[in-house]
């Protein structure tokens, strides 16, 4: 009997638990039969027998699955509660050691050098007419979130419909700190229909304005500074995702200008 998850399951169960295709296919194939050897979960997951004991083994060295030291060598699968448990555990405990190491990077010899490389390094460029870019959408909306923070006047948000829920998810909770500093935050989106609890998210920091114009994905921040989504979001992996960001007035000017003129309803 094949595995019959389908292929968008299979993909958020990836995402979610960071496994790969493999992974993510034998841990189903376990999960459905409670406990099977590497040989039969091989044929469930149709993968091949000779991945089968490697992946086994990275699941269980994850924590996701045990190993029965019968013969044949058959294993388990960890409940999955038990297994959110253990991951929430591990992911704090890793997060504590990070926050650990950064704060002691903070007051060291090593952050004090680098920093006076970077300022060495800094003095040669204008700052008002460099253009940088961002690769991967961690370090963009780390980027962007930071340009958010020093706001001090607007913030306007232009992006597709796909890409709304998204930005709000990755940029909501700055935004909210940016209106409680006193800063308007205006979204552009061409969007017919937005779903309760997006408008209500929407509405704690800024206002939707429904355009007939799709565009692409700008961020602009007090009228001076403009990130500029370079890529498809809809063939480009996040990781793979690429921001200009451009400092000066006329751009974010007339990007504003044009997609305003466009708002209906």
């Amino acid at each position: 009997m094949a595995l019959s998850f389908s292929e968008d399951y299979i993909a958020k169960i990836r995402r979610m638990f960071g496994l790969n295709l493999y992974e993510a296919k034998i841990w189903l194939a376990l999960l459905s039969q409670g406990k099977s050897t590497s040989g039969k979960l091989s044929e469930i997951a149709n993968i091949p027998k000779s991945r089968a004991y490697d992946i086994l083994v990275s699941l269980e060295n994850g924590g996701f699955i045990v190993r029965d030291l019968s013969k044949p060598i058959s294993y388990r699968a960890i409940p999955p509660q038990e297994l959110i448990e253990k991951l929430e555990e591990k992911a704090k405990e890793s997060l504590d050691q990070k926050l650990e190491k950064l704060s002691k990077l903070k007051d060291s010899a090593m952050l004090n050098d680098l920093q006076n490389l970077y300022n060495k390094g800094i003095k040669y460029i204008d700052e008002g007419k460099v253009a940088n870019s961002y690769q991967g959408l961690d370090n963009i909306y780390f980027r962007i979130k930071k340009s958010i923070g020093s706001a001090k006047g607007e913030i306007v948000l232009i992006t597709t419909e796909q890409s709304l829920e998204k930005k709000i998810s990755a940029l909501g909770r700055a935004l909210k700190k940016a209106k409680a500093n006193n800063v308007t935050v205006h979204i552009y989106a061409p969007v017919k229909d937005v779903n309760e609890a997006l408008m209500n998210e929407i509405k704690q920091f800024g206002k939707l304005n429904k355009t007939d114009l799709d565009i692409g994905r700008f961020v602009i921040v007090d009228g001076n500074e403009i990130f500029i989504f370079t890529e498809n979001e809809n063939e480009t992996h996040p990781s793979n995702e690429v921001v200009l960001h451009i400092k000066g007035k006329y751009l974010p000017e007339k990007i504003k200008k044009l997609v305003s003129s466009h708002v209906v309803g």
